[in-house]
């Protein structure tokens, strides 16, 4: 069995080392990356760790050793690597929670390829992106098969209409306007079976504002089209052209989880 080690100091025999298993879960949060592993930890914790971070470990990324032991980290979770972590016996990156001293990687001839796995396609629902982490509300932290060093975050954007949007016709079948307040928009339409974006608002005529006193209209929800008679166009000054595109991640449709 090949295994590959990453140590902090020689003095293997005053730490403690666990049993090989997979990491269940990683996150990083600033210069730390904190991650647990499915087998719950079977030694003494230091007394510093706190009860609900009894089963994680720490370790710091803004030193050399750091990054080494995180990138074996992120190799194991999207390479299916069994983990075993040497314990430094202290709380140090963070306050309460265990400090890794050491990893060893060896392979898992047992679990290749679980089927409780969650991996990130692109649209095509056949490409695989990557091995999916953690799911924190709408946002999957994922690690990508190409075995890069840092985890990367995936959070889906979806709307079922072009409802609320602003137009220049009366059926609202043209190019569909939104406010621009300096944030990227990039949403997948089902109704339109396309993601959307903004136009280059430098290039004259894909801001509304460019259409003199044109008459506004909006989608309602049941999808009618009515006059927006508060304003024209040229006092519309945020609204901006959108535009068809696609995802940089999961292409034409969006990415699929399974």
């Amino acid at each position: 069995m090949k295994k590959l080690v990453v140590t902090a100091s020689f003095c293997l025999l005053s730490s403690t080392a666990m049993a090989a298993s997979q990491i269940s879960q990683l996150n990083v949060s600033g210069d730390v990356a904190i991650f647990t592993l499915e087998a719950p930890k079977t030694h003494t914790v230091p007394g510093c760790v706190t009860a609900e971070n009894q089963n994680k470990w720490a370790v710091s990324l803004s030193s050399l050793q750091g990054q080494a032991l995180y990138s074996l980290l992120v190799t194991a979770v999207s390479k299916d690597k069994l983990v075993s972590v040497l314990s430094a016996q202290r709380c140090e990156s963070v306050a309460d929670v265990e400090q890794v001293q050491g990893l060893t990687l060896s392979s898992n001839k047992l679990n290749t390829n679980s089927a409780s796995d969650t991996w990130i396609y692109k649209g095509d629902k056949v490409t695989k992106i990557g091995k999916v982490v953690t799911i924190e509300g709408n946002t999957f932290t994922y690690v990508p098969v190409d075995g890069t060093l840092k985890v990367h975050n995936y959070t889906p954007s979806i709307a079922p209409s072009l409802s609320s949007f602003t137009f220049l016709d009366a059926e609202c079948k043209g190019d569909p306007y939104q406010s621009n307040y300096g944030y990227p928009f990039l949403t997948f339409i089902e109704s339109e079976g396309a993601y959307f974006t903004f136009a280059d608002s430098s290039i004259k005529g894909n801001r509304m504002a460019d259409h003199g006193h044109k008459a506004v209209y909006r989608l309602g929800g049941e999808g009618q089209c009515y006059l927006e008679d508060r304003y024209l166009a040229y006092q519309e000054t945020r609204a901006v052209k959108l535009i068809k595109t696609e995802h940089p991640l999961c292409g034409k449709t969006p990415c699929w989880i399974k």
